[in-house]
């Protein structure tokens, strides 16, 4: 979670903020993700968003689950074995 974070504030100096990025920002740009603050981060932190999905990044899928899907929509249509 650390490299993310670090990742974040890297990504928003080059947007604009070269010293730091602000402690608050007005509440509708937070909601929006139009500005960085340390506030976003900690409520990240603070509601366990690992992935931080609630600082505008992509939630990324297990290695597996495309696999399982598959396995998933083969077996659409059958029960026990046995195609219905």
């Amino acid at each position: 979670m650390k490299n993310k974070i670090m990742n974040y504030i890297k990504k928003w100096k080059k947007r604009g903020y070269p010293k730091d990025i602000p402690d608050e920002v007005p509440e509708i740009l937070n909601r929006l993700n139009l500005a960085p603050s340390y506030k976003a981060i900690s409520l990240a932190i603070l509601n366990n968003d690992v992935s931080l999905k609630s600082l505008g990044e992509q939630e990324k899928k297990s290695k597996i689950y495309s696999v399982l899907k598959k396995i998933e929509i083969e077996n659409r249509g059958h029960k026990n074995g046995k195609k219905i």
